[in-house]
């Protein structure tokens, strides 16, 4: 019988059911707690199945450890946290979520756009300081109707973003290294264009890529001088794809640039500690709303089984 390790205490019973009922003995850790470095070698030479999530490291050294087939299934739409060569080993398999959370993230990006153009944010930090009145708002808030959104990506969550923009009669621009493959959103009203374009021409720009070799830094500080002063940029992508320093120079420099992110904030706490007007700052929490936890569990244990069966 395989055995299979799930780092996640609260991995749903249903979920777990899918995996026993599938004859593979699976253990669930017992703790909130995630592997440590050491931990999880001594997981990858025990397991044959493990289940991890972002916070979850697999370097490079540790493919040394990794002597008879593996099932790595983590809990992410990206896969930055796996080194490459976990990818290159024929012993490996590795699988991740990639419609679950998308719903969750997209209205997450939504309530980001909303947040910031509607002052909401500002509006409760000056009640809270005894200053809750209109006219003490730094800038009128903004309607989002029928302005132009630009998308870069056009993946998943970029398809769910769409469908909610047409809601709002929105203009919508995209850009994509592949093109081609998403010809059908054309059919939705959508101009596929340069990058360039979409930062200098769109009021609202939303960015939902994975963090890869061509993306790091893909908005450079060049790339954020090319947009409106006026505009909203929203991250909920891996932080490293955005310069996040020269971002918030640029917040700073213009008040009517607004910035809305959901990152991991490990190296940025001092640059986030003061308030801004023109800024929102999420912890990572866009993919992990109730309903979509439940649903990842369940793609990741059907992912798992589907493999297991085929991959002897």
């Amino acid at each position: 019988m395989k055995k299979a390790y799930c780092v996640f205490e609260n991995c749903s019973k249903e979920a777990q059911d899918i995996i026993r009922n599938a004859g593979i003995d699976l253990k669930i850790n017992t703790t909130k707690d995630r592997p440590n470095g050491e931990q999880l070698i001594s997981l990858l030479k025990e397991y044959d199945i493990l289940i991890i999530g972002i916070s979850s490291k697999l370097t490079a050294e540790m493919i040394e450890y990794v002597k008879k087939p593996i099932i790595i299934g983590t809990l992410s739409i990206g896969l930055d946290h796996i080194d490459k060569v976990f990818f290159e080993n024929s012993l490996v398999k590795i699988v991740n979520i990639k419609l679950a959370n998308t719903v969750s993230v997209a209205e997450h990006i939504f309530s980001l756009i909303l947040g910031l153009n509607k002052r909401i944010y500002e509006g409760n930090h000056l009640v809270l300081n005894k200053q809750g009145h209109r006219k003490n708002i730094h800038e009128r808030p903004d309607d989002i109707s029928n302005k132009t959104l630009g998308l870069i990506g056009a993946g998943n969550i970029t398809r769910e973003v769409i469908k909610m923009a047409k809601v709002f009669n929105m203009k919508i621009k995209c850009y994509t290294r592949t093109p081609s493959k998403h010809q059908d959103l054309i059919e939705k009203g959508v101009e596929f264009v340069t990058l360039e374009e979409v930062l200098k021409e769109s009021d609202i720009i939303n960015i939902s890529i994975p963090l890869t070799d061509k993306t790091n830094s893909l908005i450079s500080k060049d790339k954020i001088q090319l947009m409106k002063p006026t505009a909203t940029f929203i991250n909920t992508s891996r932080t490293e794809v955005v310069d996040t320093n020269a971002l918030i120079e640029y917040a700073d420099l213009h008040d009517t640039f607004y910035v809305g992110l959901d990152i991991d904030l490990e190296n940025y706490e001092e640059l986030f500690s003061e308030y801004r007007e023109n800024v929102i700052v999420t912890p990572h929490t866009a993919g992990i709303s109730k309903q979509a936890i439940a649903r990842m569990d369940l793609e990741i244990a059907n992912k798992v089984v589907e493999v297991n069966e085929k991959f002897k």
